[in-house]
């Protein structure tokens, strides 16, 4: 029998698990922008907007009562949790956001808290070296994120995919992956998870 893999698994929340490309482009538009989809990935949407607007769009997306419940699920995330759960791999939720209480509303209105995200295993941290510290200390093997600056402080994680849907994102240093679907295929989870007892 194949020796079974021991993964521990890092979700980043914006951009990964939720997908923003429609309020982004609908919010930059009431500003009298216009965004194509290709934009809108943050590592993007954050180099070609101007400050002032950046940071307005942001408080709406994240904050607003209503604006932070719009947006959908990314495609597939549901299908990456499941069969990450069933296969008994640890999981963790690290997403840097100021206020965690509109991110919890919305990962319950998406039936993925507390199905697969809790108290337990989500932390809600304020800078990037603080996603750093915690993945060392969850010692996480595996961690997904949509932004190179990210990336770049995890230095404890091994292996680090950039999630980037449009494949618009310049940078080599990186494992990319434009879907769940094709994560999924690459980390082979289904015979991962046939392997363990």
């Amino acid at each position: 029998m194949a020796k079974n893999k021991k993964f521990i698994f890092g979700f980043d929340m914006d951009g990964v698990l939720i997908d923003h490309t429609l309020p982004k482009m609908k919010l930059a538009k009431k500003f009298g922008l216009e965004l194509k989809p290709e934009q809108t990935p943050s590592e993007i949407f954050n180099q070609h907007l101007p400050k002032d607007i950046k940071e307005k769009i942001q408080k709406l997306l994240y904050d607003h009562p209503v604006i932070s419940l719009s947006s959908p699920l990314m495609k597939g995330t549901k299908t990456i949790l499941a069969e990450v759960k069933k296969g008994g791999w640890p999981f963790f939720l690290i997403s840097r956001r100021e206020n965690k209480n509109p991110a919890i509303r919305l990962l319950k209105k998406r039936e993925l808290w507390p199905k697969y995200f809790n108290t337990r295993n989500s932390f809600f941290v304020d800078e990037p070296r603080d996603k750093e510290v915690k993945a060392s200390e969850l010692r996480i093997t595996h961690y997904i994120d949509d932004q190179t600056k990210i990336l770049d402080e995890l230095k404890s994680v091994k292996n680090k995919f950039l999630f980037d849907r449009f494949g618009v994102i310049k940078n080599e240093s990186y494992q990319r992956i434009g879907s769940w679907a094709e994560f999924r295929r690459r980390m082979n989870l289904r015979q991962e998870k046939t392997n363990k007892k």
